[in-house]
């Protein structure tokens, strides 16, 4: 394996308001995610009432690591 500055994740936590329908901050997921999807680059996020954040981010880089 080589370690190189290509990005595998973006992650973002935030509290489970930012989306709700119809608020400012669903228009401005939806631009992230359509640039983070054509730069082929997965996002986890992450809710800050959330649970097994921990879990899920070690099995997406052990998936991630496996693939390479």
């Amino acid at each position: 394996m080589s370690i190189g500055k290509t990005p595998v994740l973006a992650i973002e936590v935030d509290g489970c308001n930012y989306h709700k329908k119809g608020v400012k901050q669903e228009e401005r997921d939806r631009k992230k995610d359509e640039i983070l999807s054509f730069c082929s680059i997965p996002l986890l996020r992450f809710r800050t009432d959330g649970s097994r954040e921990k879990e899920a981010l070690e099995e997406f880089l052990e998936k991630r690591i496996a693939c390479r």
